[in-house]
C-alpha cells in the first residue's frame, strides 16, 4: 500500500533560503496586498498606496524590560538620595510611624 501525497493546495512549501526575516515579511506583505487587490469587489479601485506601519517602540515590546530596568534604577537612586538628604526613611517622610526595628547588638 503506498502513501498518497497531499494535494498541492495543502502541501507545505519549504521556507525560503537566503532572505532575511524582514525581506520575507516584505514579500509576504506584497503577496497579501496582491490577494487583497484580487479579492476587491467589482468597481472598487485599489488603494493608491499601501500603508507602512513602523514597529512599536513603546509598550509590550522587546526593549520593555530594558526600559523598566533603567527606570527602576533611576527610582532606586532617587529614593536613596531623598532618604540621605532628609535623614529619614520613605515611610517616615510619608507620615507612617515606624519603630526602631529589631535591636540586634553585636
Amino acid at each position: 500500500m503506498r502513501a498518497l501525497a497531499p494535494p498541492a493546495s495543502v502541501a507545505r512549501r519549504p521556507p525560503p533560503r537566503g532572505r532575511s526575516v524582514r525581506a520575507r515579511a516584505a514579500g509576504d506583505d506584497a503577496a497579501r496586498r496582491a490577494r487583497a487587490r484580487a479579492d476587491a469587489p467589482e468597481g472598487v479601485p485599489p488603494p493608491p498606496f499601501a500603508p507602512t506601519i513602523e514597529p512599536a517602540t513603546f509598550g509590550f515590546v522587546e526593549n520593555a524590560e530594558r526600559a523598566n530596568a533603567r527606570a527602576s534604577m533611576v527610582g532606586w537612586w532617587a529614593l536613596l538620595l531623598v532618604e540621605a538628604v532628609a535623614g529619614k526613611g520613605i515611610l517616615e517622610l510619608a507620615g507612617v510611624t515606624v519603630g526602631k526595628g529589631i535591636n540586634f547588638t553585636f
